[in-house]
């Protein structure tokens, strides 16, 4: 917890210092990056306006004929004083009391007498309704804008940007719960966990990486334990392990080697995650089968998987099969 406003708020509205009267200018369509494609939003601070995301994308629409856009329904349906009620003057009916922005997680309005004065959270802090005070983003729940559950069906998931591992779940009142997937990734498309080495990820998860299985803190260089190139460089901390670990990665055409501690040609690392990473257009030799099979790779994607006939050897050099036994270290000796 920051510090609550309430006192000297109170002095800088009898001053006329910092209030506003507009909303906050924000790029609502960016909140797509955490939904799902299909998925409309309920533009903040409308009734009648939604976003509809694509691949991360949105496009702003509005509703004609008088109506307002309906989250639960994902519609746009005759306007009400129910439907109104969620995108009215957020200050109607109150006075001497503090609310949230629902466009800005920063922002908040006094209300005074039914009429809404905006003020902002300095240094980046986020406005907590409930304890009627600004706070660190650490300890905030509020996600992109206020109540951003009240802009999407019930049961919509979507992605935490800090964490590939977790997600949020909205709840019927338009509050948000936080989800893992321990040890796993969440699809935001499929709505659900999958494997790290399925799922795009640019908040690699950082949980439990610099301990060993026995809880211990371990030092260097360790691997993000879902891509070929990725690694954390964990800190020493004396007794206690380094809970924000820098995430880094080995340049294209290599990948980490955690025996070595270094990034080294894929030939001679074993990793069973995505080895067209970094890679682009060609054949890979696999982790599996004793050097017998091998991974064509499209757009640094790895597409299928072979095993090459006679019981010959893959030769990733010369691209091709060959009789004569093969002994790189990323398949040696693997079965």
């Amino acid at each position: 917890m920051k510090w609550s406003i309430g006192y000297g708020l109170g002095v800088c509205l009898l001053a006329l210092c910092w209030f506003q009267t507009s909303q906050a200018i924000t790029h609502f369509e960016d909140m797509c990056r955490l939904f799902k494609t299909g998925i409309k939003i309920r533009k903040p601070g409308t009734c009648d306006s939604y976003i509809q995301c694509a691949s991360g994308h949105g496009m702003e629409y509005q509703c004609t004929n008088g109506q307002n856009f309906d989250a639960s329904s994902q519609k746009c349906v005759a306007a009400t004083t129910a439907n109104k009620a969620v995108c009215a003057n957020v200050c109607e009916g109150l006075d001497d009391m503090w609310v949230s922005d629902p466009t800005d997680c920063a922002n908040y309005f006094y209300c005074w007498n039914s009429v809404a004065y905006l003020g902002h959270c300095e240094n980046k802090e986020h406005f907590n309704e409930t304890t009627q005070s600004c706070e660190y983003i650490s300890d905030s729940l509020c996600v992109e804008v206020a109540n951003i559950c009240k802009l999407v069906p019930s049961g919509t998931k979507f992605r935490r940007e800090a964490d590939c591992s977790d997600y949020y779940e909205c709840g019927k009142t338009g509050s948000h719960t936080l989800k893992s997937c321990s040890n796993q990734y969440f699809d935001v498309e499929l709505g659900k966990c999958m494997a790290k080495d399925k799922v795009e990820c640019s908040a690699h998860s950082k949980k439990k990486i610099c301990v060993d299985s026995k809880n211990k803190p371990v030092t260097g260089y360790v691997s993000d334990g879902a891509t070929c190139r990725g690694y954390f460089s964990c800190n020493y901390y004396g007794s206690v392990a380094d809970v924000d670990p820098i995430w880094l990665q080995c340049p294209e055409g290599q990948f980490f080697d955690k025996d070595i501690q270094k990034c080294a040609k894929p030939s001679s690392v074993v990793c069973t995650f995505n080895r067209c990473e970094g890679r682009g257009t060609m054949f890979v030799t696999s982790s599996k089968n004793n050097c017998h099979n091998y991974i064509q790779c499209e757009n640094n994607v790895e597409v299928a998987e072979f095993t090459c006939l006679w019981d010959y050897f893959f030769d990733e050099a010369h691209q091709t099969c060959t009789k004569a036994m093969i002994y790189d270290g990323c398949c040696d000796g693997r079965d």
